[in-house]
């Protein structure tokens, strides 16, 4: 049976010196020290922790009634109060800052509002400017449906006619086509060329006209002239009586080979051919001048020969070009970029036999986004026609090097004639892709690269 525990020991401390304080054994044990006159009662121990099992003994501290604390006068409203129950865990601490907003009492009135500011709209403020892309939205919009508008206008209309674009940038030129008529008077030509700018005063020019016994020699036809012309130029150009000519460009010719048959054949200055072309373009407005002129013989006078040759080229262009409106390839292609194929197909041979053919492959390569790799526009780049290409010519990335650059060149290497013309604007139907001359001088075509190496091994 387990020994019945035993009491602890009750010391009372004598502040007042009267009795002996008894010296404390050593051990473990711990005092309760109680500060009151009278020994306090025991209090049961709490059943609920479980503590180590020590010897505890209480102590009693006498405090002379002089020394003892003055307590503190309670309230009357308190009295009745009862004491505030414990804080539990859930319950906030009072004493750590809570970061959840209280809410405002029922009772308790809100704060009125502070009056909202509106501010004025955009484009009302003082000084106010919309910035730069604003602005410019309108107008963008506006141009972009007129391009659209003009767009569904050109895809429901007629077929194309002969007006091209102006001239991309180069130099401007202050000339204008004149085209005198059958049956125009003197006088009527006077007021249509001061009406073009070319003379100042039309009647001051029919009297000059008349003086000199030239109003009646009038010659009928389209003339290329410059503005603020004497009179006596004027006289010159209208009234060329001195004997004709006939000269034949043949199909293939460039503008500068044109240039030179007439420096060597009628003595003319160099270039004069060329500057009679530019100034036909500007006053035609044609984006580009090799390939507009048609290959031919004609009829000229000596005087005026580079003048009416470019003029007499150009007109027999435009009626060739008449009969061949018709073709399905306009859907897709400018006739400026079918006139290119046609100059293309030209500068690649002569055989008549053989143009469906090459300008069935060029269509071909086009269709595919493929390069023409024809080997003529870098040789007119070039101006070499004879020599063979130097390699760095043919890696190079120029305007005009077809093996490097997708697409057309951007104008005409040539003078073409009618069936290389026909040709560009209705090329046979083959599955063609490649096609060599070998020494046999005969035509190879082949459908893929490897038929084409065989060809190449086989012809050359």
């Amino acid at each position: 049976m387990a020994e019945k525990s035993k009491p602890p020991k009750q010391l009372t401390l004598d502040l007042d010196g009267k009795e002996e304080k008894p010296k404390p054994k050593k051990s473990t044990s711990s005092y309760k020290v109680v500060l009151s006159d009278t020994p306090s009662p025991l209090k049961k121990p709490n059943t609920s922790r479980k503590k180590p099992t020590v010897t505890t003994r209480s102590m009693t501290v006498k405090i002379p009634a002089d020394k003892r604390p003055v307590p503190k006068p309670v309230a009357k409203e308190s009295l009745g109060k009862k004491r505030p129950t414990p804080r539990t865990a859930d319950q906030p601490n009072p004493h750590v800052v809570q970061t959840r907003t209280r809410k405002r009492p029922a009772t308790q009135t809100a704060k009125p509002k502070k009056q909202q500011v509106v501010p004025p709209k955009i484009g009302k403020r003082t000084s106010y400017r919309q910035p730069l892309s604003r602005r410019l939205l309108l107008p963008l919009v506006i141009a972009l449906l007129v391009v659209a508008a003009l767009l569904i206008l050109y895809a429901h209309g007629e077929k194309p006619t002969l007006l091209v674009p102006p001239v991309p940038g180069g130099e401007k030129r202050d000339v204008v086509a004149v085209t005198i008529e059958s049956g125009m008077t003197a006088r009527t030509v006077s007021l249509l060329l001061e009406q073009l700018g070319v003379v100042e005063d039309a009647q001051a020019l029919l009297a000059y006209l008349v003086e000199k016994e030239l109003a009646t020699v009038i010659q009928t036809g389209t003339y290329v002239m410059e503005r603020n012309l004497q009179y006596s130029e004027v006289a010159s150009l209208l009234t060329n009586t001195e004997q004709t000519m006939d000269v034949t460009i043949p199909p293939g010719f460039t503008l500068s080979d044109i240039d030179g048959y007439l420096v060597n054949r009628l003595e003319i200055d160099e270039g004069g051919f060329l500057d009679a072309v530019n100034n036909l373009a500007s006053a035609y407005r044609l984006s580009f001048t090799e390939g507009w002129f048609l290959s031919g013989s004609y009829t000229i006078h000596r005087n005026r020969a580079a003048e009416e040759l470019a003029l007499a080229m150009y007109q027999e262009m435009l009626r060739a070009l008449q009969g061949l409106l018709d073709s399905p390839l306009l859907e897709r292609y400018s006739i400026e970029e079918l006139l290119i194929v046609a100059s293309m197909i030209q500068a690649e041979t002569q055989d008549i036999t053989q143009m469906e053919g090459i300008s069935s492959v060029i269509h071909n390569r086009l269709a595919h986004d493929e390069p023409l790799g024809i080997d003529a526009t870098t040789r007119y780049e070039l101006g070499d026609w004879e020599n063979p290409i130097p390699t760095e010519a043919l890696e190079t990335k120029s305007p005009y090097n077809t093996r490097r650059k997708v697409g057309l060149p951007p104008s005409g290497i040539c003078c073409p004639g009618v069936d290389a013309l026909r040709s560009a604007f209705f090329p046979k139907d083959t599955p063609y892709f490649y096609y060599l001359h070998g020494y046999d001088k005969a035509i190879h075509y082949a459908e893929t690269y490897e038929e084409h190496k065989e060809n190449i091994t086989q012809y050359r």
